[in-house]
């Protein structure tokens, strides 16, 4: 499979700087590209190998000033390299609808057309799977839940009852969704167990990575909205409420009742606290502790968290404590030599 430059620019919305007759065959990073292969500048970590790549051709943004023989021009390289990767590398074809013998399905749930459902999956009563879904193997659907049309649930995935997954969803294995939360209440007689009553409901295109948390809410829902994008051993505690089209980094923990805004960037191993709130647009850096509320459009980092210029302030300002105690010993020194 092989393409001119001339024809992956038109793909991508770009402009052609060098030989638009140049074949590319495949696609491949930066630092490892040969002669015929395509590959992406966007980070500006891996500009210098532009020196020493052997790449046909670079996805560069507009305003790349550079210079390399061969250049495709457009908004956005990442977004534009996506796409040649699902030119180049299409994904395996899903499986032929149809029911594996060895899966167990209630003959009160609803099934829609052209689902596919595999071997040892369990669908329990009035649970609803919509056209053109996808259950793989060993996967668990609770009573009374939804999967929407043309979802894809990954191998061992676990929907608890009472649970909405909307369409175009892709949940991946190991994930558990609709688990009670952590809800407890002490007594003098040791600890009391809070009934988890509510749900989980997920909206349009969510990816939920593999063995992430998504717990049910005491009693109202635990909600995820529209496009958001969460990555591996993530914990969603009960009554979350996270907005639309948010990505969420591995191994972050999100506590109870939080409220997360529209269009929010985590990066991974943070916590959050519960019953508070964070504003669309929000940005928290890595391994940051979030305790407070969080306002749209600001990015805080560090633990304890606050605001980026303040905590890389206090960072430089930690730094220089060793120097400073150095030259407070010196004048404390020359003050003693001065007192004698």
């Amino acid at each position: 499979m092989t393409f001119t430059l001339a024809q992956l620019a038109e793909l991508v919305s770009g402009e052609v700087v060098g030989n638009s007759s140049a074949n590319i065959r495949d696609i491949a990073e930066i630092q490892n590209a040969k002669e015929g292969e395509l590959t992406f500048l966007a980070n500006k970590k891996y500009t210098k190998y532009i020196e020493t790549t052997n790449a046909e051709a670079i996805i560069v943004s507009k305003d790349f000033t550079g210079n390399y023989k061969n250049l495709i021009k457009v908004e956005n390289p990442n977004f534009a390299f996506s796409l040649m990767i699902a030119k180049f590398r299409p994904e395996t074809p899903l499986k032929k609808p149809g029911i594996h013998k060895s899966a167990i399905v209630s003959k009160k749930a609803i099934l829609g057309s052209d689902i596919f459902i595999g071997p040892n999956v369990i669908v329990e009563d009035n649970s609803v799977i919509e056209n053109g879904a996808y259950l793989y193997a060993n996967s668990y659907i609770g009573q009374k839940s939804r999967i929407g049309a043309k979802s894809i649930i990954y191998s061992n995935v676990t929907v608890y009852h009472g649970c909405k997954i909307g369409a175009n969803c892709i949940i991946h294995s190991g994930t558990v969704i609709g688990s009670d939360g952590f809800g407890f209440v002490r007594q003098n007689n040791g600890i009391s167990k809070i009934p988890q009553s509510g749900g989980v409901e997920i909206g349009q295109n969510v990816e939920i990575g593999s063995n992430c948390s998504i717990d049910r809410g005491t009693i109202g829902n635990t909600c995820i909205g529209y496009g958001t994008k969460l990555d591996n051993l993530i914990q969603v505690a009960h009554n979350v409420k996270i907005g639309t089209n948010c990505f969420i980094a591995g191994q972050t923990g999100i506590a109870g009742s939080t409220r997360i805004g529209n269009s929010v960037t985590v990066a991974a191993q943070v916590g959050i606290t519960g019953h508070i709130k964070i504003g669309d647009g929000a940005i928290i850096g890595g391994k940051s502790g979030i305790t407070k509320d969080i306002a749209p459009g600001e990015f805080w980092f560090g633990y304890p968290a606050t605001l980026y210029k303040e905590k890389v302030k206090e960072i430089a300002n930690i730094r220089l404590l060793p120097d400073f105690k150095k030259r407070l010993k010196k004048i404390e020194e020359l003050l003693k030599e001065k007192d004698k």
